[in-house]
């Protein structure tokens, strides 16, 4: 039997509904217990935490709703081949049962809707509407589709392009929902809607070739936003670069850790007294070299927010006020967060005495 544990800073929820989306694919719409809203943004995810057979796991799931738009939360779960907990979730979460999880995280985000169309600067009275890329494959719709929604409603001066690649009609998750937003809003949102049993796998020359295509005839390009398993991302990733896109402007979410980098070799190995702040309270305990701050934290029963363990996800992002941290991989952190202080406390070696806080 599968139970749930709690942990510091963590949230109840209750299965509202349960709504199936797509072969192998439901959505789950979460109330709060203490009856207060899930405070959250379009595209992040929810990191929920299992006991089972005596083992503690967290998997992370991306919300498919966006806050204004949809009533209720409600995470999206995809079936994950010889998976035992999108199995459980799929196959036995009932209405009215419980989950205790962390609350919303992630930066796979909208930028504020003004900053997004002029860099941060006034609006010009007569400009052309700027024009956002969304590229997804499998699940990858999922955070996809919460940005979709948000975006559309958020400013009719926002044009939409969404490049989504399936396997087939019945495993393509918001097909409908997709449909009617073309209906709803027109030229503003075009919808390239690619099926590998019909089109075949998108590559590098196709995927080029159909960005030519669709660009020209459209205003500046303002973001871009990936998603999809790893193999299809890298595969974007190197064609956008290649077509000259700026890497500031592409936005990715990582589903999958495929390594996790060892520790760096250059690191002063003497003890290094690290300091959080949270909640009001203050903790204090040493790391020691090869320990990230993350896994001398949990030794010292200090626990620090985490999901991924492997610097793509940003549930354990903190801000650094004192000392150096030295990141081994990061997947998420811009260079305006990198200036603003912003670690990843899961691939982070402390270099010096360090003080993080987590307040807001």
């Amino acid at each position: 039997m599968l139970t749930f544990h709690s942990s510091m800073d963590t949230l109840r929820l209750r299965v509202k509904a349960i709504q199936p989306e797509s072969t192998g694919t439901k959505t789950i719409f979460l109330e709060r217990m203490d009856g207060q809203d899930l405070v959250y943004k379009a595209g992040q995810f929810l990191t929920i935490l299992f006991s089972f057979h005596h083992r503690h796991l967290r998997r992370s799931y991306s919300l498919s709703t966006a806050p204004g738009i949809d009533p209720v939360p409600a995470i999206t779960v995809k079936r994950v081949q010889n998976g035992e907990i999108s199995r459980y979730m799929l196959d036995h979460l009932r209405i009215g049962d419980e989950l205790t999880c962390l609350p919303p995280a992630g930066r796979f985000t909208l930028d504020s809707v003004d900053a997004l169309l002029s860099g941060g600067q006034s609006l010009p009275v007569n400009r052309e509407p700027a024009t956002l890329l969304f590229i997804a494959a499998g699940s990858g719709i999922v955070p996809i589709f919460s940005l979709l929604k948000a975006a559309l409603s958020s400013s009719s001066e926002v044009s939409l392009i969404l490049v989504s690649q399936q396997h087939d009609e019945a495993a393509s998750p918001f097909r409908a929902q997709l449909g009617q937003m073309q209906k709803t809003y027109g030229p503003r949102f075009q919808w390239i809607d690619l099926l590998s049993t019909l089109d075949g796998h998108l590559s590098n020359w196709r995927l080029e070739e159909l960005l030519i295509t669709i660009l020209p005839e459209l205003p500046v390009l303002a973001n871009v936003y990936l998603c999809g398993p790893s193999s299809f991302m890298r595969m974007v990733l190197f064609t956008l670069r290649l077509m000259g896109f700026p890497g500031e402007s592409i936005k990715k979410e990582n589903f999958i850790v495929e390594y996790v980098p060892s520790a760096p070799v250059d690191i002063d190995p003497s003890p290094k007294m690290i300091t959080v702040r949270a909640g009001g309270m203050v903790w204090q305990f040493e790391a020691v070299w090869p320990q990230t701050i993350l896994q001398a934290g949990l030794a010292h029963q200090v626990h620090l927010p985490y999901s991924c363990r492997g610097g793509r996800c940003s549930t354990c992002v903190a801000k650094c006020l004192r000392g150096k941290v030295t990141m081994t991989i990061n997947e998420v952190l811009t260079e305006d967060d990198l200036r603003e202080g912003l670690v990843l406390p899961c691939v982070g070696y402390a270099e010096t005495d360090v003080e993080l806080t987590y307040e807001t």
